[in-house]
């Protein structure tokens, strides 16, 4: 789904914050809007942001910056 995406990639031992529901992330971290692939899925994503963690795609609503979703690829 997300082959050759400009996804910004971060593996897991390069941060210091859980990757689950509720979790704040922290400014430092990029994301990007999530691309309409995943909005055809799921239409309430569109204009949240989202990054990979190893093989794992993380939905990060924009204005609290909370993790909403952590999705397998």
């Amino acid at each position: 789904m997300l082959q050759g995406s400009s996804a910004p990639r971060i593996q897991r031992n390069q941060i210091n914050f859980n990757i689950s529901v509720g979790t704040v992330v922290p400014r430092t971290v990029h994301f990007v809007e999530v691309p309409d692939t995943i909005i055809r899925i799921q239409p309430a994503w569109r204009g949240y942001r989202y990054f990979v963690v190893d093989e794992e795609i993380i939905i990060v609503e924009p204005s609290t910056l909370k993790i909403v979703a952590v999705l397998n690829v």
